[in-house]
């Protein structure tokens, strides 16, 4: 017969086991007037099969309710500016994980993504995972087409899912770039000889915009914001943030989808809309 005190599970060796067994898992959110999607974002990470997670919503000073839907998900919710770099580098001070995994307010998890990711991650430092868009007009649909084959585009690949200490090595993100900045550490981190992988993890991004307005507006927003990532990373970056892929066209017109046109056009005023941008930024 075993003793009732050979059968007691201490908190101390409780909490052993988690970190040896199901390491922590900080998901850093950051946020600004995400009350549209946040909700579908955060019950997907509580919906998970990995449960060894932590939520940290890092918001910067919403005014749309999106501290309430944090709050009644349980989140850690603390607060941060001026832009996504600054607040994701905060969520990573914050987080107690021995990962992080940077997930924006607009993603909805498959419920494996996350122990994929762990499993993947044992002997490395980061992986990156398999991002798919989701549209819902005919423009939206138009980029998740597109997003669909870029999704495994080599030159793009980006580490969301990173280790603690490979994170804070590496100085975590640049705060000085508002766009690229994930292209960019992942960059660092090849340069740095750490150890990157794939994951088959999948995240759906559900907030492309669906109109062409909404196109031109966040277009020409981060055409301003480019010229920061353009001068760091040169023409490698210019290659890697270009709407215009030859092989990307090649491979879209065999599809023969009928939302070819469409994304021609979607195309066309990303580049308009990106070009002026980038000329009326700061040199």
């Amino acid at each position: 017969m075993i003793s009732k005190s050979k059968r007691k599970v201490t908190t101390s060796n409780l909490k052993n086991y988690l970190k040896s067994n199901c390491p922590l898992v900080s998901v850093v959110i950051p946020t600004h007037n995400s009350s549209r999607t946040l909700p579908q974002c955060l019950e997907s990470i509580r919906d998970q099969t990995y449960n060894h997670v932590e939520t940290i919503v890092v918001d910067r000073f919403s005014d749309d309710g999106t501290e309430r839907i944090a709050r009644k998900f349980q989140a850690i919710l603390v607060r941060k500016g001026p832009e996504r770099s600054a607040q994701k580098n905060f969520g990573a001070l914050v987080a107690k994980g021995d990962f992080l995994y940077f997930v924006d307010s607009d993603f909805i998890l498959e419920r494996d993504t996350i122990s994929k990711c762990v499993r993947t991650c044992e002997n490395l430092d980061g992986v990156s995972t398999i991002n798919y868009s989701a549209g819902y007009s005919i423009w939206g649909k138009s980029i998740a087409l597109q997003e669909r084959f870029l999704a495994h585009d080599p030159t793009i690949q980006t580490v969301r899912f990173i280790r603690k200490k490979a994170f804070l090595e590496l100085g975590g993100f640049d705060k000085r770039l508002v766009i690229g900045e994930d292209l960019d550490l992942y960059a660092r981190l090849l340069e740095g000889r750490f150890r990157v992988g794939h994951s088959d993890a999948i995240e759906r991004h559900m907030g492309e915009p669906e109109t062409l307005k909404d196109i031109s507006r966040r277009s020409f927003y981060y055409g301003k914001a480019a010229r920061s990532f353009f001068r760091k990373r040169g023409t490698a970056g210019v290659h890697q943030l270009s709407p215009f892929k030859a092989g990307l066209f090649w491979a879209l017109v065999r599809t023969g989808s009928r939302y070819i046109i469409s994304l021609a056009i979607v195309d066309v005023t990303r580049w308009t809309a990106s070009l002026l941008g980038l000329m009326l930024s700061e040199k």
